[in-house]
């Protein structure tokens, strides 16, 4: 029995020298009652680091941690019943890769873009050394009630439909409302616009670069159609299945042997003139047009009876 006293009392012994290692040796000032507490409508963390900044960054990261997460499940409650939707939208993967850019890209969601550390209602920390080492504790106490949760899972929704009715705009479209060949290059770039705005793991993403093929096609069937040829001048048109364009690019222009080769557009009508003098008869005669469209090149060779 003696013996198990002693060793009980070593124990004990050992155990408040450890504890005794650490101390508070500075503060920010009076503890506030609320460090390790529990409080409605608030987002209280603590976290430790060698230097003090970087103990604040720490806390700042579990609050957005917290809130993430509070957004994500509230998000998976709200859309439980419609797994069509979930589907479509990838609404928890988005909330998943959302998850692993919080640590290194939190200003890029858009609901945590706003937490901020001069929102805090509160913050205290300690400076503590352990032998000959010194580290920081610091704590924070973040305002997230009710209302703040509501706010940030509306704005997410409504990111989210925004950009699934935008995405909509992009499937339906079929270039058939355009009227020149810019539109369509511009609205090509729209496209690459919006995908490169889409996280890593979006679901949308594939369906962007299904639309970007239909949209590459629609560029590439772009053709030049001969509208009258002669031996003074050329007239063509850029159309789009039926429908002639407007087109306010430049062509490249290439011929055995005229010259003083001039071209310019007549509202859907490009018109090339030449001289006719350099050129024989005995011979057969051309001239290829050819034009940078989005990066596809549209071209043709027009023979001179």
């Amino acid at each position: 029995m003696r013996k198990l006293c002693i060793c009980l009392f070593s124990l004990l012994l050992c155990s408040a020298c450890m504890t005794a290692k650490v101390k508070v040796v500075e503060t920010s000032g009076k503890a506030p009652k609320w460090i390790y507490a529990v409080e409605q409508e608030y987002i209280i963390v603590s976290a430790e680091s060698a230097s003090l900044e970087d103990a604040k960054n720490k806390c700042m990261l579990q609050v957005k941690k917290q809130i993430l997460a509070s957004v994500a499940e509230n998000v998976q409650s709200s859309s439980a019943m419609d797994t069509r939707e979930i589907g479509v939208n990838g609404k928890y993967s988005i909330m998943e890769q959302y998850a692993s850019m919080v640590e290194t890209k939190s200003a890029q969601i858009p609901f945590l873009s706003e937490v901020s550390i001069t929102k805090a209602e509160g913050f205290y920390w300690e400076k503590l050394k352990n032998d000959k080492e010194y580290s920081y504790r610091y704590h924070i106490k973040y305002p997230f009630g009710k209302f703040d949760l509501l706010r940030m899972v509306d704005d997410f929704q409504s990111k989210e439909r925004a950009l699934d009715n935008q995405l909509a705009d992009f499937v339906a479209d079929d270039f058939s409302q355009y009227t020149s060949v810019e539109q369509m290059i511009a609205r090509v770039q729209e496209l690459k616009l919006f995908k490169a705005s889409l996280m890593e793991g979006d679901s949308r993403l594939e369906r962007c670069q299904n639309v970007e093929r239909v949209y590459g096609e629609y560029i590439r069937s772009i053709q030049l159609r001969l509208i009258r040829i002669s031996k003074e001048e050329l007239v063509f048109s850029a159309n789009f299945r039926e429908k002639a364009l407007t087109m306010a690019a430049q062509p490249k222009l290439k011929s055995n042997c005229l010259s003083n080769i001039q071209y310019q557009s007549r509202g859907t009508e490009c018109v090339v003139t030449y001289d006719y003098a350099t050129c024989t008869d005995e011979q057969t005669n051309f001239i290829d047009v050819s034009f940078n469209v989005g990066g596809n090149k549209v071209k043709k060779r027009f023979t001179i009876q």
